[in-house]
Parts: structure tokens; sequence; C-alpha cells
């Protein structure tokens, strides 16, 4: 019983150190160097639709399910040209949208959204 129980607490450990490896990884270790990285937590209950907006158009960038988390690199051809981003996010089966505030970014930063419950109270920040 002794036996069964210390190997059942070893692969619970090794199961819990492997796990906690693969979410230690950033994505700025995986985007290269001219793209842009964008990290996204939805706490809405909806599923959502992100377009990045450059230079007057809308690009249908990423599609995230409610109440998760995304990780996906901008490509730099969706900066704006003058070195600005600005995001919209569209509720699926919803009639409100949050456009964030246009952010001067440059390639190799991450931008973090944070979605609400409330698109309204969204917010978006970048390092």
């Amino acid at each position: 019983m002794d036996v069964r129980r210390s190997a059942l607490c070893g692969i619970v450990t090794v199961a819990t150190v492997a796990c906690a490896t693969a979410q230690s990884k950033h994505i700025e270790d995986e985007i290269p160097a001219d793209d842009l990285a964008l990290e996204v937590d939805n706490h809405n209950w909806s599923d959502v639709v992100i377009y990045v907006v450059h230079d007057g158009t809308y690009t249908r960038f990423l599609q995230l399910s409610a109440a998760k988390s995304a990780a996906q690199p901008i490509p730099a051809r969706l900066i704006g040209s003058n070195g600005t981003l600005r995001l919209l996010v569209h509720r699926i089966g919803g009639v409100d949208d949050y456009l964030t505030p246009s952010v001067s970014v440059r390639t190799g930063r991450t931008v973090a959204l944070t979605l609400e419950s409330n698109l309204e109270r969204s917010s978006l920040g970048v390092w």
C-alpha cells in the first residue's frame, strides 16, 4: 500500500513540475524580433473576435473562446505606418464592441489585452 502511495505521489510531482514548466514559457521566447506579442485574457462570458486596425483597415486576427487566454504574435505588417496599434474586439452574438485606444508600439514588445465581462471595462497594456 505504501509503495503505491509513494509511486502515486511521484507521478503527481512529475506531472506538476512538467505542467508548471510548460506554463512558464513566455511568448517573447517564441516570436521573431520583428513581430509584436499579443497576450489576451478573456474574462468575458462570450466568445470574441479580435481585429487589428491598421491604416484604416480592419484585419480579422484572432477568435477566442469565453474565459480563455491566448498568446499570438502580431506580424509587423499589421502595425500602422505611424507605429501605432489599435484593436477592435467584437463579442460573438452581441452588439457591443470594444475599440482600444491607439497605442504606440515597437516590434519585439508585448501587448496585453484583458477583456472583462463588460467590454467597456477592458484594458490594454504595452511593455
